[in-house]
């Protein structure tokens, strides 16, 4: 939502700008990944056996995931990005993670509901 108050505010126009803003998404799930790991293998985590049990393409997915999910509430806004989301997400590479994590998305799609922007 954040992502989608910024582009408004940048009164950038999504549908000719929608490969910077993919790659935007991207880097912030990269780095999301990135700073998790960096954040459990600090000497304060790993003296309470803290782990980050999630494999990058894990990640990517979820982000992805939750990327369509809320920008697919405004449609028409980002119709060619959420052609490629719809993609990315499609690919044989991420198949099984669409039934392993099917209760966390749906757990997350039902606080979802409760946000408008």
């Amino acid at each position: 939502m954040k992502m989608h108050h910024y582009l408004r505010q940048w009164r950038l126009d999504v549908s000719k700008h929608h490969a910077f803003v993919l790659k935007t998404i991207r880097q912030s799930i990269r780095f999301a990944y990135q700073s998790a790991r960096s954040k459990a293998s600090h000497r304060l985590a790993r003296t309470h056996d803290a782990r980050v049990d999630l494999q990058e393409r894990q990640v990517t997915w979820l982000g992805l995931h939750a990327f369509h999910a809320v920008l697919s509430r405004k449609p028409q806004a980002y119709a060619r990005l959420l052609k490629v989301l719809t993609f990315e997400l499609s690919l044989p590479r991420y198949r099984h993670l669409r039934k392993r994590f099917r209760r966390v998305v749906t757990e997350g799609l039902s606080t979802l509901t409760l946000l408008c922007f």
